[in-house]
């Protein structure tokens, strides 16, 4: 390992030292030390205008610019978090201290996303000390409360600050297919996340005194659940999947191509018996170009140790979509809303609550800014760049195509295994390197066009 490697892993470890949970209050504190610790980073590289943009009971937006490439080059929006998630679970070492093991540096934050924040920063350092300015603009914009809605971050994009004025948003936020093997991701899914809310009385009643006579609303939000989706993974809600834009044929052609095995996958990443999903779709296209409906808990009756006989009154169904091309988060509520109201049972009532949504995101891969970011990739690594979906929502990435109208390069260098929101999370060191090579040949290659 090279004297500068060393230099920036002791330069990361500081960062994923800082418990910035921006979940837990107690926390807060450490959040906002996070985000001074970014502005400090950013100015350090020779970034101006680097602030914290403050809201009311909000965790702070950290932003930073250089603007002295000329308004006949292209400006890029850096995005970012600096907030991490809990470190709940058994870890091999403390989450809050970062180790080396096997080529990997685990800690909370390593790859989720700090360390592809880290990366970000550094590919600008290295082009501003070589040359002593930058060959595109640049915007920088990193947020605190990417882990508990984003609720800050929502509000500055849609306020049409004219700090946000750019050409392409650059999202290290997604990961790598397979090792060494350089990735785009082209397309998210969107969400609609809420709750359904079912009451059949005011009280529980005595299950031997009213069982046969009395509605039971347990009962009846799985009833409801069960009309929403049958046992083969069919979305029964009217008209939800009308719209989807299949995947093209290249695009099938392209996952046809790329390093899978279905038994390794349902053995090491999915760990159970069967894979399950609409018939007639690969695992690919369930996972990245499929809507989804997924129970995530149900609450009512009685939980406890040994027995309490009650039909219970009100039930609770945390419950998710996802999105994909074709559909939006509006029309997909409405319409779980109304096939809600159609499935309740005589006796009780229902009724389905959003909490937030995010749109979903499809990126041509014909635009000078995903090219670019695929021919430095390649450079980088040595191997074609492969454009794949992602299964999960980045609801940024949606902001910025609505509001600011630009699309996002997602250029991402986390792995499979990185243990996202999971004990001994960890960042590949190497690909923390080649991340840094890969995004400032990526400037170049965007100032040469």
């Amino acid at each position: 390992m090279t004297g500068t490697q060393e230099q920036l892993i002791a330069e990361l470890i500081g960062f994923l030292r800082i418990p910035s949970v921006s979940t837990a209050p107690e926390h807060a504190g450490d959040v906002r030390r996070c985000a001074e610790h970014v502005r400090g980073m950013l100015a350090a590289v020779g970034l101006q205008n680097a602030t914290l943009i403050e809201a009311k009971g909000r965790h702070p937006l950290v932003y930073a610019d250089w603007l002295g490439a000329g308004a006949d080059k292209p400006t890029v929006l850096f995005y970012g978090h600096y907030d991490v998630q809990p470190a709940d679970g058994e870890w091999v070492t403390p989450a809050f201290e970062p180790a080396i093991r096997n080529g990997n540096i685990y800690a909370r934050g390593a790859a989720d996303d700090k360390g592809q924040v880290f990366l970000q920063i550094k590919a600008v350092e290295r082009l501003m000390r070589r040359d002593g300015r930058l060959p595109v603009n640049v915007r920088f914009l990193i947020e605190g409360e990417e882990e508990v809605g984003g609720e800050h971050i929502e509000a500055f994009v849609a306020s049409g600050d004219p700090r946000l004025q750019a050409d392409a948003a650059i999202v290290c936020d997604t990961e790598m297919f397979a090792p060494g093997l350089p990735t785009l991701c082209v397309g998210l899914r969107g969400i609609v996340y809420g709750e359904i809310h079912v009451r059949s009385g005011e009280t529980d009643l005595h299950s031997g005194v009213y069982g046969g006579a009395a509605p039971n609303a347990i009962m009846a939000a799985c009833e409801i659940v069960v009309a929403l989706k049958d046992r083969d993974g069919r979305i029964r809600i009217p008209g939800f999947t009308d719209g989807v834009i299949p995947p093209s044929a290249a695009e099938r052609a392209a996952w046809d191509r790329l390093p899978f095995n279905e038994a390794e996958y349902l053995e090491k990443e999915v760990k159970s018996r069967a894979l399950t999903g609409e018939p007639g779709y690969d695992v690919f296209e369930r996972t990245w170009a499929r809507p989804t409906l997924e129970v995530h808990g149900i609450r009512g009756g009685f939980t406890g140790e040994g027995a309490k006989t009650v039909i219970p009154c009100e039930a609770v169904v945390k419950i998710s979509m996802r999105l994909v091309a074709g559909q939006t988060a509006a029309v997909a509520t409405r319409q779980l809303a109304e096939a809600v109201q159609a499935a309740c049972p005589k006796g009780v009532e229902a009724e389905f609550r959003a909490f937030h949504a995010a749109e979903p995101s499809l990126v041509r891969t014909d635009n000078v800014f995903i090219e670019k970011s695929a021919e430095a990739m390649r450079e980088v690594f040595g191997k074609d760049t492969v454009y794949i979906r992602s299964g999960g929502s980045i609801p940024i990435v949606g902001l910025f195509e609505e509001h600011l109208r630009i699309p996002s390069v997602m250029m991402g260098f986390g792995l499979p295994d990185d243990n996202l929101h999971a004990p001994n999370e960890k960042f590949h060191l190497a690909n923390l390197f080649h991340g840094i090579d890969a995004m400032a040949r990526y400037l170049e290659l965007l100032g040469n066009d």
